[in-house]
């Protein structure tokens, strides 16, 4: 059963984050690298039960919204939902949020979990009727000021809505949050990789130690449309972690960390998640004003941009990784075992992009030491650009470093 506002069973009988606040695939030919159709081979976990959670055909009622059967927890309990339809009119919650958890008449759920990816969550399509600015209408689904919050085990899909942009999932000031087993298909909208086009899947924000797990994020609507931009992004945020999470077919952008202190991330993959040069191009990893210790292990990195020459490459000119810090340098960055396609230069060198040009307050980019990256056991060289020759080296040997 299926409704508008949507109860699937019947019952028994200004700044650069401020603004976003609002805010089986070809792949070229490289030895050893694959890349799934879902996040993780690993099996979904079962719909929960236990003290911990509430199920939502026991708090149902006829007629009830999704967030009506939200308000309805008690106890700081998780809620979980049986497979079916779920959804919202227009972002009326919270702070122009679809749905809102954690926070006002919500304050006593801590999250939801669903039954695998037949529980989609959805708004009603073209039911937005405010603007946030920008061209933003909100985001569709948040949850904040919970310790403990989770989100797993559902789908989130996007619809239009009157021509506005929103983002996917924020996560709001919610330490020790864990997000896992999600599939998001054209679950956010936005048209560039900055502010103010750029939304998020995911928006991580203000919040420590948040895991983010068996992920898939595929920026494209239903129809095979790119319509998502920066499928994850960490924003003002503690010891992120990424694990086994695939991102893929997004219109700009890139899994980003801004001013987020400690990153890790094991088994992420990436498949071209933008497609022009300019505001909708895009790196596999983007790292802005972060610091602390950064490593990402096995990272699969393919752009399938201007650079790849495959039969359905982009013109995204965004390289692999990008690393920009006005405040500082940063020492302490470990790239391990990653895969790449090919990028600028001849010989299909893993390629980074330190922006001599990137600019805050006045302060240039002060990136100076190279990450150390290491392939099949060897500690790759850097291969600096423009020098003469940068473009040539033995990617067994080099990456590139590209100003």
């Amino acid at each position: 059963m299926t409704s508008e506002l949507i109860s699937p069973w019947s019952g028994p009988g200004v700044s650069r984050r401020t603004a976003l606040r609002l805010a089986a695939v070809s792949l070229p030919a490289l030895a050893g690298l694959t890349l799934p159709s879902v996040a993780s081979a690993a099996t979904a976990p079962a719909r929960p039960t236990g003290a911990a959670y509430v199920s939502y055909e026991s708090l149902y009622r006829s007629g009830d919204t999704l967030q009506g059967v939200i308000n309805r927890v008690t106890g700081n309990r998780v809620l979980t939902l049986p497979e079916g339809n779920f959804g919202f009119r227009d972002f009326t919650q919270g702070y122009y949020d679809g749905i809102r958890i954690g926070t006002g008449t919500s304050a006593n759920c801590r999250g939801l979990v669903g039954s695998g990816r037949n529980t989609i969550i959805r708004g009603v399509a073209n039911s937005a009727s405010r603007n946030a600015g920008n061209g933003i209408c909100g985001n569709q689904l948040t949850i904040g000021n919970k310790s403990n919050a989770v989100l797993s085990n559902f789908t989130l899909k996007g619809s239009p809505q009157n021509g506005m942009y929103y983002t996917g999932i924020v996560v709001n000031n919610c330490p020790d949050a864990v997000v896992s087993w999600l599939y998001l298909r054209g679950g956010s909208r936005g048209y560039a990789q900055k502010p103010p086009g750029e939304t998020f899947g995911i928006n991580v924000m203000r919040s420590a130690r948040v895991t983010i797990s068996d992920t898939e994020i595929d920026g494209r609507d239903d129809a095979g449309v790119r319509v998502a931009v920066s499928p994850i992004g960490f924003n003002n945020a503690t010891d992120a972690k990424v694990l086994r999470t695939y991102c893929h077919h997004g219109r700009a952008g890139m899994m980003t960390f801004y001013e987020t202190t400690n990153i890790y991330t094991e088994d992420y993959r990436c498949f071209s998640t933008s497609t022009g040069p300019g505001d909708l191009t895009g790196s596999g990893i983007n790292h802005e004003q972060s610091q602390g210790a950064i490593k990402h292990v096995r990272p699969q990195l393919i752009i399938n941009g201007h650079y790849a020459k495959t039969a359905d490459h982009t013109e995204s000119t965004g390289m692999h990784i990008s690393i920009a810090n006005t405040r500082q340098d940063l020492t302490n960055v470990q790239i391990v075992e990653p895969s790449w396609d090919p990028g600028p230069g001849t010989t299909g060198m893993l390629c980074f992009s330190i922006r001599d040009g990137y600019t805050v307050a006045g302060q240039r980019n002060k990136i100076r030491t190279p990450p150390t990256v290491t392939k099949n056991g060897v500690i790759l060289k850097r291969s600096d650009h423009p020098i003469s020759g940068w473009g040539s080296k033995d990617p067994a040997k080099y990456f590139a470093w590209v100003h």
